[in-house]
């Protein structure tokens, strides 16, 4: 063989052997399931000076809500549809003026004339933990009423008749629910990871207490669909899980110690929401999932306490963010609306 063939022949053998031997980039996941959605225009253009918009809200004798929101967000997308048709749009429209906070945007929140922040930062100092969270503020500029999460419309219009009529003079939200309410035809249902709890306070593992009634909202979903998730499973194999009927005057000891029954725990919980989900470690509240979820963020949710992150982490929504971007790195996909 002539020395230029063979030093070709070299050449690309070590070539071949540079390239099998090459690390290969590790393909990173994707968020699917988000959605590209529209505010309805008749939301309020509003500066963001609260303390003014409640004034103007009250020269009509109307509340303010604030429609606290993310990009993408499917669960932002179907409230904002239902805002903008029957039943709800013309209660909303009639005593309601809308103004929409972007949890991640920068525009100038001005809460009075000594305080002013960003959007991401007044959705951090109010507590914003799911989109959309919806904030009720009276004509004192105080806020009287909240929902985490998606609410089903009829649900939802409970909660504006609440609002509109001032009930938040004599009543909490839970409570006027719960007067209320109509006796509902849901049938409590059992599962293998239900254990029966009556005291509470000597429970020091991360704890996960599931309230229904016969009213429950979401119940068929949460049973149907989350409880088959072997990936939700997972996450509640942390917890020691108690379902009590939020209905209940059985005797039971709190996490504080406190001699109660489920009904009134549940009320002094506020609870507004079932199935009404609280989660406690070392018997402390450390978070709540007191709207709808998806899976991804269900079990997550979870995750956030079982692991102990809160203690590093203050917000689930910071958490949710730093976790997002570990599974993605590892190439793991996340579909947030199944």
């Amino acid at each position: 063989m002539k020395k230029h063939n063979l030093k070709w022949v070299l050449v690309t053998f070590l070539l071949v052997i540079f390239v099998s031997s090459a690390p290969v980039l590790a393909k990173t996941g994707a968020v699917t399931g988000g959605v590209k959605y529209s505010l309805p225009s008749w939301f309020k253009e509003s500066f963001l000076e609260l303390a003014d918009d409640v004034d103007e809200a009250k020269q009509g004798d109307k509340h303010v809500l604030l429609f606290f929101h993310l990009s993408e967000c499917p669960y932002c997308d179907q409230m904002a549809k239902n805002f903008d048709k029957p039943p709800l749009k013309q209660i909303i429209q009639e005593n309601f003026d809308v103004i929409a906070i972007n949890i991640l945007g920068d525009k100038e929140v001005v809460l009075n004339e000594d305080e002013a922040m960003t959007e991401k930062e007044f959705s951090t100092k109010v507590g914003v933990r799911y989109t959309p969270t919806i904030v009720f503020l009276n004509q004192k500029n105080k806020e009287v009423a909240r929902t985490n999460g998606y609410r089903k419309p009829q649900k939802f219009k409970q909660i504006l008749r609440y609002v509109a009529s001032k009930a938040y003079a004599d009543s909490t939200l839970a409570e006027y629910i719960e007067q209320t309410k109509k006796v509902g035809d849901y049938q409590l249902q059992n599962h293998a990871m239900f254990q029966k709890v009556t005291d509470f306070s000597a429970i020091k593992v991360p704890l996960a207490v599931i309230f229904e009634d016969s009213n429950c909202e979401a119940c068929g979903y949460f049973y149907d669909k989350t409880l088959k998730e072997q990936s939700v499973m997972n996450e509640f194999k942390a917890f020691k899980v108690v379902r009590l009927d939020a209905d209940s005057t059985q005797r039971i000891v709190d996490n504080m110690g406190t001699v109660t029954t489920p009904k009134a725990w549940a009320k002094r919980l506020k609870l507004t929401y079932r199935p009404g989900i609280v989660l406690f470690d070392k018997a402390k509240e450390v978070s709540r999932i007191d709207g709808f979820l998806y899976l991804f963020h269900f079990q997550e949710a979870l995750r956030y306490v079982s692991g102990g992150f809160y203690r590093e982490i203050p917000t689930y929504g910071a958490y949710l963010g730093v976790r997002q971007k570990q599974l993605l790195a590892q190439g793991i996909d996340i579909d947030i609306s199944k």
